[in-house]
């Protein structure tokens, strides 16, 4: 008798410990779910897309999300404007597989492929922009406006707790050009 009782408890302590492990630390319901922004997109940014002169506001950069890891898909559009002196990173389009822990990296490189965005991130060579806001719809983010453009040049979409990179942008050498 105490040896069935046994069994069941280690069975429940093992369904226990392994639904623990694929929600709470893998975060697996993350790819069953998404999380949809809807914020509006800055006048300049609008402009730019749609032809438009800008009204003094400068658009510094722009680029297409490229494909990070393999196992994860990436698409839309990231613009860096300058509104009133305040730098802001704004995703148009935008779509990538959900997961746990993603946040939004400004990386001190020139290059979104993977290899080089994972290397510069592991030596520490990042500026953490803050929690992805979703992982589908356009949303904003307000930079310091000492952020060094030049230097940091690549936004990548990064998942902190396993150290992955869902995907990068390079926002174009000109915002190096352009002074605050």
């Amino acid at each position: 008798m105490m040896k069935k009782n046994t069994k069941i408890i280690l069975a429940i302590l093992l369904v226990g410990g392994l639904g623990w492990l694929a929600f709470g630390f893998f975060g697996i319901q993350a790819l069953f779910t998404d999380q949809e922004v809807k914020e509006g997109i800055p006048s300049s940014v609008a402009d730019v897309i749609s032809g438009a002169d800008g009204t003094g506001q400068q658009i510094l950069g722009n680029g297409v999300f490229q494909q990070g890891d393999s196992t994860y898909t990436i698409s839309g559009n990231a613009y860096l404007s300058r509104i009133k002196g305040q730098l802001n990173l704004t995703f148009t389009d935008f779509k990538v597989t959900n997961g746990p822990d993603l946040y939004v990296y400004a990386v001190k490189t020139k290059s979104t492929e993977n290899k080089t965005v994972k290397e510069t991130v592991a030596e520490g060579n990042f500026i953490s922009l803050g929690l992805l806001k979703g992982n589908i719809g356009g949303q904003n983010y307000v930079l310091d406006k000492e952020l060094d453009l030049g230097q940091y040049q690549v936004v990548s979409i990064w998942c902190k707790r396993f150290g992955r990179n869902f995907g990068s942008v390079n926002l174009d050498s000109k915002a190096a050009k352009q002074s605050p």
